[in-house]
């Protein structure tokens, strides 16, 4: 039984006790209800103080009675709200210190700034992908569900920068800048955390059109708009729906059987050199290189079978997942860009 539940079981009792004492009082001694109740409660608190009235022999066997249910009982109880108050203070303290020295320990993680609409949406992708991240949230109950989940959670506000810099903030490879409709807040965490760490990647969220050359300036890889995607979703539903049906299959958990993913040529590698046609054969296996972009280039190349490939290039290409990995790990890449874990235990 849950500590909650035998607590108020014990308040139960002896309430009970405390009714009977004050009955059996004026039943036996024929004391008014307020003389009854008096003793009753010394009774039972053990205070030493002298009786009300003298007692006859079934008033001195009816205490003896009421002190041994009732030292057992307020015992009990104490005991149990003493386990309530560990329950909810030290392990809380030992948890959140445990998740600090989980969150220090981590480096190329993620921070993910809000854990409202968006944020929330963008977490599971994170725990399916097996990406390391951090939460920052400013609201106690939101912060609270999110660590009773699993995560690694920072409670406070990502504008303040003792909150980044406890997230990790000079550590991390990525920031998510998710946070409430306040557009300021978002344009000093970019600019705070550009500052922190000038090789971020900054992906922020502008909730008005207005903001996004404010987050650019302040640092912004990238900026998301909610409603430009949303015009682009709903003019391809209109005009193109059978290219918008399948961009959502691939880019959904269960992908249809396909997926969209990145491969990087690196530096030195032994596919430098190589055509479309020749790097497909040499690593045999079967998905299609739908897009390349060269290191500083501002266009992609739409390849065919003759074109080149270089060194630090950029591939986009749709396929199985398990041809996908097979490819990266013939090519030493891991099959995530990220490692290690994403979520926290508290137990």
């Amino acid at each position: 039984m849950p500590s909650s539940q035998r607590l108020l079981v014990a308040m139960l009792v002896l309430l009970g006790l405390m009714a009977a004492g004050t009955l059996g009082y004026m039943e036996i001694e024929r004391w008014n209800l307020v003389d009854s109740l008096f003793m009753t409660v010394i009774t039972l608190s053990t205070v030493g103080y002298q009786t009300v009235h003298p007692l006859d022999r079934s008033g001195k066997l009816f205490t003896i009675l009421l002190i041994m249910g009732g030292v057992g009982t307020v015992g009990y109880a104490i005991a149990t709200l003493s386990e309530l108050f560990l329950e909810g203070h030290v392990y809380k303290l030992l948890g959140i210190r445990k998740m600090d020295r989980k969150i220090g320990s981590l480096k190329d993680h993620v921070i993910v700034c809000g854990f409202g609409k968006i944020g929330s949406l963008v977490v599971p992708g994170l725990v399916e992908k097996s990406i390391p991240f951090v939460l920052i949230e400013e609201n106690p109950q939101v912060a609270r569900e999110a660590v009773e989940k699993g995560y690694l959670t920072v409670e406070g506000n990502a504008a303040d920068e003792e909150v980044l810099k406890k997230a990790g903030i000079e550590r991390a490879r990525s920031l998510l800048v998710t946070p409430s409709s306040r557009a300021a807040d978002s344009v000093y965490i970019t600019m705070s955390s550009r500052l922190d760490n000038p090789g971020l990647s900054i992906i922020a969220l502008a909730s008005d059109p207005k903001t996004e050359s404010k987050l650019i300036k302040a640092g912004a890889t990238r900026v998301v708009s909610p409603f430009v995607l949303g015009s682009h979703r709903m003019l391809l539903a209109l005009t193109q729906p059978t290219i918008l049906d399948v961009l959502d299959r691939v880019v959904s958990p269960d992908g249809g059987g396909f997926v969209f993913d990145e491969i990087a040529i690196p530096e030195g590698s032994r596919f430098d050199g190589l055509t479309v046609s020749d790097f497909s054969r040499d690593l045999g296996v079967k998905f299609h290189i739908i897009a390349i972009q060269s290191r500083g280039a501002a266009r992609l190349i739409l390849p065919v079978a003759e074109t080149v490939i270089k060194s630090q290039d950029q591939m986009v290409v749709i396929g199985t997942q398990d041809d996908i990995d097979r490819a990266k790990d013939q090519m030493g890449m891991s099959s995530s860009r990220y490692g290690g874990e994403g979520s926290f235990e508290t137990t």
